[in-house]
């Protein structure tokens, strides 16, 4: 069998491609949803606090290594990587705080 005749992959879809990007980002964003929706619960206890923090370390590397993965220099896909999660989780816990300070999205008693 020669080259000609060997099934070659097809090049990749470059609007595929970013389409799973911006699927990747807003995975990344999906504990600061939950969060908000957990400040309208008027019996808090400690469960809901564990439940943001650990779906937001979960969501935030998910959502990094999505984006980075079709890097081809590992050392710069690791450091980036790593970069986006520790963003991702700090400003998804930025966003809940700053809705919890406001009031806003709460139901008035």
């Amino acid at each position: 069998m020669n080259e000609e005749q060997q099934a070659s992959p097809p090049p990749p879809d470059e609007n595929n491609a970013a389409a799973w990007k911006v699927m990747w980002m807003c995975a990344a964003f999906i504990p600061s949803v939950v969060g908000m929706a957990c400040l309208q619960w008027k019996s808090k206890g400690q469960w809901p606090f564990l439940l943001v923090v650990s779906l937001d370390l979960i969501c935030s590397l998910a959502g990094s290594i999505g984006i980075v993965r079709g890097m081809k220099n590992g050392a710069l896909r690791m450091f980036l990587g790593f970069a986006l999660s520790v963003f991702f989780f700090i400003l998804n816990a930025v966003i809940v705080l700053f809705m919890g300070c406001s009031g806003t999205g709460r139901i008035a008693p």
